[in-house]
């Protein structure tokens, strides 16, 4: 895997907006990064709109390609999640990108670029974005992205809960949101899950709708060499009129219980 080069202060960061449009600031996250020592630039487009996108598909594609290509730019982060960038993705170049690899930041519909970048054999960082980053509830993930692009070193650790499986897995870290993940499956963002140590998450599904996506990655073969399986925050759950009857970690522990992998829920 290509390791783009960490950042230092004076560093030059770009904020952009590939999926939907803006709906609070970015003043605090500018400052706050700009209190890293970092400069920031926005893209061209990052306060545009166009129906439910941060600009039109061309817009926010130059945006982001602009942030690629540019080798004063160390770190692309984006403004947010949402929706929108897989109407993008295939459209962009990569050749500059490898050429002068950096740090590309985000998580949710970002997923989709993440794990393209991933089979380009480069790394990246899921984590928060511009409209989240120095807000105080969102400190401990502004520290650990800081800590990621300036190269410092990262530990976790979180409480257990019954539904965890016990064990040690080693190795890279691939996954972020489940929809997106299985939205990509024979796209050129498809997850290598062999070897790898999967990350999930999502936010506002249908209980149904998580069990119909793990039963997709199993039927995918998504799980049979997996070494490991983080479970991240599985946000505002619903469910149906007709109920389920599991709750969010039931269903993913009745889908997996096959497997030996462990399994660390509540992540």
């Amino acid at each position: 895997m290509i390791v783009p080069p960490y950042l230092k202060k004076g560093d030059k960061v770009i904020l952009v907006s590939p999926a939907k449009r803006l709906q609070s600031g970015l003043t605090q996250g500018i400052s706050t990064l700009e209190s890293w020592g970092l400069k920031v630039v926005l893209g061209e487009h990052v306060f545009s709109e166009s129906d439910l996108f941060a600009g039109t598909d061309s817009e926010r594609l130059s945006d982001l390609q602009s942030g690629l290509d540019d080798p004063n730019i160390k770190a692309v982060i984006m403004a947010r999640g949402g929706y929108g960038t897989t109407r993008i993705l295939d459209d962009l170049d990569f050749s500059g990108f490898k050429k002068s690899p950096k740090w590309i930041c985000g998580f949710s519909d970002v997923t989709v670029l993440l794990q393209r970048l991933v089979n380009e054999k480069v790394q990246a960082i899921h984590s928060t974005v511009g409209v989240l980053i120095g807000k105080a509830e969102h400190s401990e993930s502004d520290e650990s992205l800081k800590k990621a692009l300036f190269g410092d070193g990262i530990s976790y650790s979180f409480k257990t809960t019954e539904e965890n499986r016990s064990g040690i897995a080693l190795g890279s870290i691939v996954g972020g949101n489940l929809s997106m993940i299985c939205n990509s499956i024979g796209t050129s963002s498809e997850v290598n899950t062999n070897g790898k140590i999967l990350f999930l998450e999502d936010v506002g599904e249908y209980l149904y709708h998580l069990d119909r996506m793990l039963v997709q990655l199993k039927r995918a073969g998504k799980f049979d060499q997996l070494v490991g399986l983080i479970i991240g925050k599985f946000s505002s759950m619903k469910d149906h009129q007709d109920t389920f009857g599991l709750m969010t970690e039931e269903v993913i522990n009745y889908h997996l219980s096959e497997f030996d992998f462990p399994i660390a829920h509540g992540f």
